[in-house]
């Protein structure tokens, strides 16, 4: 198993502040961890779309609800986790936004963006946790 370089868990409230605090602590990791500009790139991307699901689905946007955000950074690779208090959803179920007839929709880029910039993804629990890997 792999030590931990950084460890980092934060409680954000549903809104756009809480999701500047969690790409603060990405662009920090990325530079105290020399990363280049596509690992910054996908580290954001990934971040911003994970945690913003969560607020939007999960939480509703309802402020007053906590998204839990954990991020931890090993020798070979970079984890996510973003957890909402919503009742989950099963991936199976998101339209590919890539298929024609999803293509003028906005549902579904974003698993998508996470899919593509990540290592590999799951859903844990009831569907409410998302666990990402990226490689470093």
């Amino acid at each position: 198993m792999n030590s931990f370089l950084f460890e980092r868990e934060l409680f954000i409230p549903s809104t756009v502040e809480g999701l500047e605090e969690c790409l603060c602590i990405v662009k920090q990791i990325g530079n105290d961890f020399n990363m280049d500009f596509e690992k910054k790139f996908c580290l954001q991307t990934i971040t911003l779309e994970s945690v913003e699901n969560a607020i939007t689905h999960g939480n509703n946007n309802r402020r007053e609800l906590k998204v839990r955000f954990k991020i931890w950074v090993t020798l070979s690779e970079v984890v996510i986790e973003v957890e909402d208090t919503g009742n989950g959803f099963d991936i199976k179920t998101v339209p590919s936004p890539i298929c024609n007839l999803n293509i003028r929709k906005e549902s579904g880029r974003g698993l998508y963006f996470i899919k593509c910039f990540s290592k590999r993804f799951y859903l844990v629990g009831k569907g409410n946790i998302i666990r990402i890997y990226i490689k470093r």
